[in-house]
């Protein structure tokens, strides 16, 4: 549910009430749902038919839907040794072995 709000830039209750609609009008509104025991959940091929195409990935989130998406491995390749932070050292401490007879 949270998956398919966040595709249609909604809140998630605003997903869970269009969910809703579509379980009281027997699917003739609302967002496509399934019930699994006690969850709902949005089947994909559904979703897609109801949104009239399919769904590309990364979905944008709120906060980056206005600034350019940029690939988080082309940041991390990009960076200088100068520009990274020190690698983190081992903490680990060396236990002794203990002889077991043979």
């Amino acid at each position: 549910m949270e998956e398919a709000g966040t595709v249609l830039r909604i809140s998630r209750g605003k997903a869970y009430e269009l969910a809703r609609e579509y379980l009281a009008t027997g699917g003739a509104n609302g967002m496509p749902v399934i019930r699994l025991g006690r969850q709902l959940r949005v089947p994909r091929a559904l979703f897609e038919q109801w949104i009239g195409g399919p769904i590309t990935w990364p979905i944008p989130t709120h906060a980056s839907a206005s600034s350019a998406i940029a690939s988080p491995v082309a940041s991390v390749t990009s960076m200088s040794h100068a520009t990274r932070p020190p690698a983190r050292r081992s903490t680990r401490v060396e236990q002794p072995s203990i002889p077991f007879p043979a």
